[in-house]
């Protein structure tokens, strides 16, 4: 049987989650926050984009009471488009690293990644195991998504038995490439699996991450009935998740958060 996504709104927080994952775990949306300025409303969870630190600090509240985890236990990524994934734990609590993706097996550390388009992946093994990445195309190519596996392995996960939520981002319906794009991914990843997930409409050429990153899950391991997937791209859905495509980079991030 399938797992799906399931919305949620707790005191006008509106997340989602999977229903593959049983740990503390959601994917935030633009609505239920306090931020006021009208790209970043309402739940803008970037410290970085001049937004009020006092609003942000709340917004981190409200997704911690409203999905079941501590705002103060959260580890931070400065998010570098890289392949990085960091091992951390509780002495890792409220710092930030150049990474784009984090593994623990330490209850009370919360794994958090922002997004504004890019792929939001949460990872998540009952032998108590949990992986947070962000996924833009370089890492996506640079296999992030498989360096988070290997990581949660080397903690005691099994690959069969990890349980994978890849959430709302850009989806091929909008994600145009250029020529540039194509030849980079082509020498990474080679042509064959490039050419599978790239489409031409009308003269135009698109990406497909999200089936990349499913794509490259698979081959390191992870069963493809333990992938849950959105559905929503944040291009088409710009009212309802920050798209930095939509408004042309003026916009606030969302945040994939899971903890044990």
């Amino acid at each position: 049987m399938s797992k799906e996504f399931i919305c949620e709104n707790y005191k006008g927080v509106v997340y989602f989650r999977s229903e593959g994952i049983t740990t503390p775990h959601g994917f935030s949306t633009r609505l239920g926050g306090v931020s006021s300025q009208p790209h970043l409303a309402e739940m803008n969870l970037g410290k970085n984009l001049g937004d009020d630190p006092d609003a942000v600090e709340e917004n981190y509240r409200r997704m911690g009471e409203a999905v079941g985890f501590d705002h103060k236990t959260v580890v931070f990524t400065n998010q570098i488009h890289s392949n990085i994934v960091k091992r951390v734990g509780v002495a890792d609590i409220a710092k930030t690293y150049d990474c784009d993706g984090f593994v623990t097996n330490e209850r009370n550390v919360t794994l958090a990644v922002r997004t504004a388009d890019c792929v939001p992946i949460l990872m998540y093994d009952e032998r108590g195991i949990i992986g947070a990445v962000h996924a833009g195309w370089r890492g996506t190519a640079n296999r992030i998504q498989c360096n988070a596996v290997n990581e949660m392995v080397s903690l005691g996960a099994s690959p069969e038995s990890i349980k994978v939520a890849i959430g709302a981002c850009i989806h091929k319906c909008c994600y145009e490439v250029g020529e540039d794009f194509c030849i980079s991914l082509t020498e990474i990843l080679g042509k064959e699996i490039t050419q599978r997930h790239i489409e031409t409409r009308q003269g135009r050429v698109y990406c497909d991450l999200v089936s990349l990153n499913k794509e490259l899950l698979i081959s390191c391991g992870i069963d493809a009935d333990n992938i849950t997937v959105s559905d929503d791209c944040t291009c088409c859905r710009s009212e309802l998740y920050f798209s930095h495509r939509a408004t042309k980079g003026k916009r606030g991030v969302m945040s994939a958060f899971i903890s044990l």
